[in-house]
């Protein structure tokens, strides 16, 4: 799936990432299948500060790992697919754990590592987070004007997770529950989103919606 360029969102997503500190993504378990699938995975744990180094390193290691992986599967068309066309960051919503705590490290990992670039551990946390009300606002409008006005009280913040030199998710936080019966809304969310996205040209790329609910859990991805 094509991915979406930020444009009109852009200028607000800029000022957002570099005012705003670096923080620890929430770690999530591993998710089965494509990031599309909408399954539910482990409630995050939070990265203590002292360790943000190793758990980027960590990350960055593993992603190399996967990185070479599919390039020895792939050969050098695989390179183009998972940098150019975000292979790399679709990959890392489902890489496990490893991932989701430093996710923007475990991108820049897979990236040199399907490329054959030399190793370059990072020296502290590579993801990026900042909230965006601006967004926010608007989509909220969006699902009030197209009669979705009772899932837009549910959508509490949405989040800028850049990963990699203008490679961003977008995180989407709700009071969903993942045990109880918000799975089809939960992916109905994901795919409003979508349809509402309409950035084209601009500095930095969005890739995927990440919904979470109130206490992190990764409840559904769609790719952007």
């Amino acid at each position: 799936m094509r991915a979406m360029r930020l444009s009109r969102h852009r200028p607000r997503l800029v000022l957002a990432a570099t005012m705003l500190a670096v923080l620890a993504i929430p770690a999530c378990g591993s998710e089965s299948g494509s990031p599309e699938s909408g399954e539910l995975s482990q409630r995050p744990t939070h990265t203590p500060v002292k360790d943000e180094k190793k758990a980027a390193q960590d990350a960055y290691t593993d992603g190399y790992r996967e990185g070479q992986a599919v390039r020895e599967e792939g050969g050098k068309g695989s390179s183009v697919r998972e940098v150019v066309w975000g292979g790399c960051t679709r990959r890392a919503l489902r890489a496990g754990q490893k991932a989701e705590a430093d996710r923007g490290a475990w991108v820049s990992g897979c990236r040199d590592g399907v490329s054959e670039n030399a190793r370059h551990l990072p020296s502290g946390q590579v993801t990026k987070r900042s909230h965006d009300r601006d967004v926010l606002q608007r989509f909220h409008a969006w699902l009030s004007a197209t009669g979705k006005r009772s899932v837009r009280a549910h959508v509490t913040r949405l989040t800028l997770v850049e990963l990699h030199r203008g490679d961003y998710d977008i995180e989407l936080t709700t009071d969903y529950s993942p045990t109880g019966d918000d799975g089809p809304t939960v992916i109905d969310l994901a795919q409003s989103f979508v349809k509402w996205w309409d950035g084209d040209d601009g500095d930095g790329t969005a890739w995927n919606v990440v919904v979470r609910g109130a206490g992190g859990e990764k409840l559904a991805a769609k790719s952007l």
